[in-house]
């Protein structure tokens, strides 16, 4: 990387916090061994880039305009990065020709970083915060063709839309590798992989250019701590992310069986319950049980420490936190890529899937008490960092 040019490496990252949590570990130690690290996203996460050593620097985009978050809409997403990428890249390829990176690493669905490394001719790496897939037919394309093989088909009109971006791509910046699998899994000369090999579908037949780094969000710096003391009861952390926000039914079963005095079965123990919880979107939940401490935002890896289950919707960094800290999940997946984690989780004994919220309260128990045996080496296997040389 020291090929004459400043010691700079431009960090193009995804404005959302499963995304940024994955890899802002990494791009602070590479900040510590004196490289200057600028850190692409929205103004919302700065102080948590900069509380990691990093230089925070805005997308030329109005705080709210760039969102990635739905990953159910496959042609929505696909469409979106294409356009964010035509929109972006005028301006941040002035900023990578005025700043000379020695290198840029490039979240996985940036498909703008892989761009700017192609045209400033410097190493590329690329950061995976999901599964990956490595080419079309692989074990990792058949595991989210299971869970998004309904969703490809949704919003057909945004073919024309896909069609014309892909033709002003090519005419404007040459690029190539435009389909759906280059552009929702963009590679660079490198891959770096935040989790274990072992939790790849077919992670045995990946390539010397993956480099398995093991999960890292539980090292990262936080930004704030948690404003609250939990009861001395067992401790049930709750955390689903933004769909959570679009599940009425499971908030309504979370409260009705494991709230105290809310119609719980009597033979169940009483559980403190913390949980992230957007109230914008719902208008009708005003309050909630007395054994409930409820936040818009929760330092995760504080109560992680506590907690006898994490119920989740099966984001990668939240899975591997619990695993780190010894917590097992009951997984809500709300989409394919979720769904993939919770079946390669489920497989390897350190959650379940919660399939009838209806059943709750029992699948808090059964879960509960995985923890008592499950296999301590594949724990251990989870968080080990390959040699890469």
């Amino acid at each position: 990387m020291e090929d004459g040019r400043r010691r700079v490496i431009f960090w193009y990252g995804i404005p959302a916090y499963g995304h940024m949590y994955s890899n802002i570990y990494l791009a602070g130690r590479l900040a510590e061994s004196g490289f200057r690290v600028v850190y692409y996203s929205l103004p919302g996460f700065a102080e948590e880039i900069e509380g990691n050593g990093c230089e925070y620097r805005s997308y030329p985009m109005e705080p709210g305009e760039l969102e990635l978050t739905d990953g159910s809409r496959i042609r929505r997403l696909y469409r979106l990065i294409l356009e964010y990428s035509q929109k972006m890249l005028p301006v941040l390829m002035e900023q990578a020709r005025r700043d000379r990176p020695c290198a840029v690493i490039f979240d996985s669905l940036a498909l703008w970083g892989r761009v700017a490394g192609f045209w400033m001719q410097v190493p590329s790496f690329s950061f995976y915060s999901i599964a990956a897939i490595r080419r079309v037919g692989d074990k990792g394309f058949w595991e989210y063709a299971r869970g998004f093989s309904g969703d490809f088909w949704k919003c057909p009109e945004e073919v024309p839309r896909i069609l014309r971006l892909k033709r002003q791509l090519r005419r404007d910046w040459k690029i190539r590798g435009l389909g759906v699998k280059d552009v929702l899994m963009n590679q660079g000369d490198w891959n770096l992989m935040g989790y274990s090999r072992r939790f790849q579908p077919g992670g045995k037949n990946f390539d010397a250019s993956y480099w398995f780094l093991g999960p890292m969000s539980m090292y990262r710096k936080a930004a704030e701590r948690n404003d609250f003391v939990c009861r001395d009861k067992t401790l049930i952390y709750i955390s689903l992310g933004t769909i959570f926000n679009q599940n009425a039914r499971l908030l309504h079963e979370i409260v009705r069986q494991l709230g105290k005095g809310n119609g719980g079965k009597s033979h169940r123990p009483e559980y403190s319950v913390v949980m992230v919880w957007g109230e914008q979107a719902f208008e009708g939940q005003k309050e909630f049980p007395e054994n409930f401490i409820v936040r818009r935002w929760i330092n995760q890896g504080e109560i992680m420490q506590r907690a006898s289950l994490f119920i989740t919707a099966g984001g990668l960094n939240s899975i591997h936190e619990a695993l780190y800290y010894g917590v097992p999940c009951l997984m809500c997946p709300q989409q394919g890529e979720q769904m993939l984690n919770a079946r390669q989780f489920e497989r390897l004994g350190f959650g379940r899937i919660l399939k009838d919220p209806s059943g709750l309260g029992e699948e808090v128990e059964r879960t509960i008490r995985l923890r008592r045996q499950w296999n301590e080496q594949w724990q251990r296997e989870m968080f080990e960092t390959e040699d890469i040389g």
